[in-house]
This record gives structure tokens, C-alpha cells and sequence, in this order.
């Protein structure tokens, strides 16, 4: 019997099984993907190699049940690194290990399509999708981590097991896709200004969140950038960064989503440069309000992070 042709688009989950997992297999296939996994070498762009090389870590990350597999974790942080091992986590190991192949081969493998009417998954695909086009030559290796994060993201919450190792890839994606936004499409050199002596004034840039949510937009991006820049040229070494909460929800709850919007912000500087110990964090939940609301209101301007330079 002759084998079912690869598609070169992502694998999608469904109630909790990769169903095109098996579009991708031979018919009469008697071995797993993993088989050919680890008798398979890379060829093709840097892109596809670095791909190949991402998936396959996922694909062996969930222990020595799995493929055969020794635990070998994603990154050091041990992104999804497993104890137990069922069947959707073996159909998640597999659509990894098909993925690595079909990047090795040369394929254009495009990552997972969003959960239906999942809005904000989706727009985050579109800014990957939009920065993969230049970062495949430009930045190969980001590219390709960036796409691998998003999909062990993506592949990992349709297992409810899985939701702790879904949202350390969510927060991996976060860094590597504003990595990668930025190696793809870098911002013009500051203009050159006289060199002078006087002392850095504090400078403060405002970056604002949706609802609920500690993703930076592009726009934030952007603003996030000019800071960065800003210190550079003006000679500021100290970053503060204080977020902050609408009234919409539990004081308590604002209170930690105000910290992880501090955070998210700090991992970003970071990678643009910033030094770690340079920079502090904290959350002030809804209890400082650049617009004064009633109890239970959503207020954009409400829901931001502001950093501070100084000298």
C-alpha cells in the first residue's frame, strides 16, 4: 500500500488525539514516527535545520517511555520535562517527531493553526507568521525556536495535563518572538547627538495590556525598544518597572497580574540588553490608577507597565 502524501502545514489536536498526525504516516506504516526520527539527517536551509534540531528535542522531552527517548529537556529551564506518560502525551511526542522529520526533508512545516475562535492565539500566530517571513534568512535559529515554542505552546494546552509545560512554553514564546520581531525587522540607529556632560534625566515610557492578558503587543514592542535605546544613548544604568491593574476583578487577582505584566516586561529588556541586576520589578495591583474608576471597571489606561530610567 502506498503512503499518504506529507502535508507541509502544522498538525492540529483533537479531543485530545493528533488526528493528522496519522494523515502524515504511511497507510500500512508499522513503525513510528521516532523510528524515523533518529535515522533521519537534516538538510536543507538553516532554518529547517535548526527546526529540525527544536523539534526533535520535543519530541524526546517526555521521557524515556516515549520514542525511546532519555528526558532530554527543550531548554535549561526544563520546559516539559515529564514524569507521566499517557496516550495524548505519546500523540503530542508524535506530531513532534513527524514535524522534525518533515523539517529535515526540506518541507515548509508552518506552525499549529490557533484553537477555533481563539482570537488572541490567533493574533499572536499572525505576528510569528509576519516575523518568520524575514527571520527564516535573517535570523534562522530565533525563527526557529520561536515557531517551536509556539507550538509546544499550542500542542501542549489541548492536554489538560499539560497546562503547566503549556504555559512555560507561552512564556518562552513571549521572549523568543520579540527576539525574533526584532532581529527580523530591527529599528533604525538613533540619531547621533552631540556628546555631553550633564547627568541623564529619568525618562518613562508607558506600555498598555488587553484585558486580562500580560502578552506585549507590537506596539508595546516598539515602545519597549525607543527605552532601551534611550538608555543606551542617554547613559541611564537603572531601570524601574512598576505594573499596574484595572479594577476589574479580585484586588488579590489584580494584584499578581499587575507582577506578571512587570515581569513579562523585564524578560524583554533583558533580551534587548538590559543587565538583570539593573532592573527592578513590582506590581502594585489596582491601587494605583492613572484613571480613578469605580470597583469592577475596565479601564485601558488602567492596565499598563511603566518603566522608569535613571541615572
Amino acid at each position: 500500500m502506498a503512503s499518504a502524501p506529507r502535508p507541509s502545514h502544522g498538525f492540529r489536536l483533537a479531543h485530545g488525539l493528533l488526528i493528522a498526525v496519522a494523515l502524515t504516516l504511511s497507510a500500512c506504516a508499522s513503525q513510528s514516527s521516532f523510528t524515523e526520527l533518529d535515522a533521519t539527517q537534516p538538510t536543507g536551509s538553516d532554518f529547517n535545520q535548526a527546526l529540525f534540531k527544536n523539534y526533535r528535542y520535543l519530541a524526546h522531552s517526555y521521557g524515556k517511555d516515549v520514542g525511546g527517548g532519555s528526558g532530554t529537556a527543550f531548554d535549561a529551564g526544563g520546559t516539559v520535562s515529564l514524569n507521566d506518560v499517557d496516550a495524548d502525551v505519546t500523540n503530542i511526542a508524535e506530531a513532534f517527531a513527524s514535524k522534525a522529520v518533515l523539517a529535515a526533508q526540506g518541507e515548509n512545516v508552518l506552525p499549529e493553526p490557533a484553537p477555533e475562535g481563539d482570537e488572541a492565539t490567533d493574533k499572536l500566530r499572525t505576528r510569528l507568521l509576519t516575523a518568520l517571513e524575514p527571520g527564516r534568512d535573517k535570523a534562522p535559529a530565533l525563527a526557529a525556536r520561536a515557531q517551536a515554542d509556539y507550538d509546544c505552546w499550542v500542542l501542549n494546552a489541548q492536554v489538560a495535563a499539560q497546562a503547566a509545560a503549556s504555559a512555560q512554553c507561552k512564556r518562552s514564546f513571549d521572549g523568543s518572538l520579540a527576539q525574533l520581531e526584532r532581529a527580523a525587522n530591527p529599528p533604525p540607529p538613533p540619531p547621533v547627538t552631540q556628546t555631553t556632560t550633564t547627568t541623564a534625566a529619568p525618562a518613562d515610557f508607558t506600555v498598555y495590556f488587553d484585558f486580562d492578558s500580560w502578552t506585549l503587543s507590537a506596539e508595546a514592542l516598539t515602545i519597549l525598544t525607543q527605552a532601551i535605546d534611550t538608555a543606551r544613548a542617554g547613559g541611564q544604568s537603572h531601570i524601574n518597572i512598576v505594573g499596574h491593574a484595572d479594577t476589574s476583578g479580585t484586588a488579590d487577582y489584580n494584584q499578581r497580574l499587575s507582577e506578571r505584566r512587570a515581569n513579562v516586561v523585564k524578560e524583554v529588556l533583558v533580551q534587548m540588553g538590559a543587565r538583570p541586576e539593573a532592573v527592578t520589578v513590582y506590581g502594585t495591583g489596582e491601587s494605583d490608577l492613572a484613571v480613578q474608576t469605580a470597583d469592577g471597571v475596565r479601564e485601558p489606561k488602567n492596565r499598563r507597565a511603566v518603566v522608569t530610567l535613571a541615572p
